[in-house]
């Protein structure tokens, strides 16, 4: 049994009353003008709410929501993953097909991100958005899925939204 299956064992016996997936996020930045632009525009999410000080963005394929705030104009200075806090934002991705498609997407829009990479975990495609938030796009590989004990055939993380 590896490590990451031993750890889920131990806290699947508590009574814990479940969650269902990710909800939502919420990030300050101090720009929320080239957040919005950001996840709009390069990454395909619509906006739900927008204002001068917060905006809420929605991605309806991952049922994902991501909310700007920019903290009553008291945001200032840009991410940085070596504070305390968020270290990056990790989106899964269907399939590696998929991920050459975001890699294609993101050199013809002219934002800087690492070639894929891969790991014992999966595909991993790093970017930065605005501000300098680190995102990743990745794909689970079967391996990756079975060292976190799940089955090989494993979706995405977050697997795709199947309409009812």
């Amino acid at each position: 049994m590896t490590a990451a299956q031993e750890t889920h064992q131990e806290s699947s016996t508590s009574a814990a009353p479940g969650i269902t997936g990710l909800s939502h996020l919420g990030i300050t930045v101090s720009d929320i003008a080239a957040a919005q632009n950001f996840w709009t525009q390069v990454m395909g999410f619509g906006t739900l709410i927008e204002g001068d000080e917060f905006c809420m963005l929605f991605e309806p394929t991952a049922r994902l929501a991501i909310g700007f705030t920019n903290n009553q104009g008291q945001a200032a200075g840009p991410f940085d993953e070596r504070r305390v806090g968020l270290d990056h934002l990790a989106l899964a991705v269907a399939d590696v097909a998929t991920l050459t498609a975001w890699e294609q997407r993101l050199t013809e829009l002219d934002v800087p991100h690492a070639p894929i990479t891969q790991s014992d975990a999966g595909h991993h495609l790093n970017l930065r958005a605005p501000e300098n938030f680190p995102v990743e796009l990745f794909v689970l590989t079967p391996q990756g899925a079975a060292e976190l004990g799940l089955p090989t055939d494993t979706p995405p993380v977050a697997a795709p939204h199947q309409p009812t």
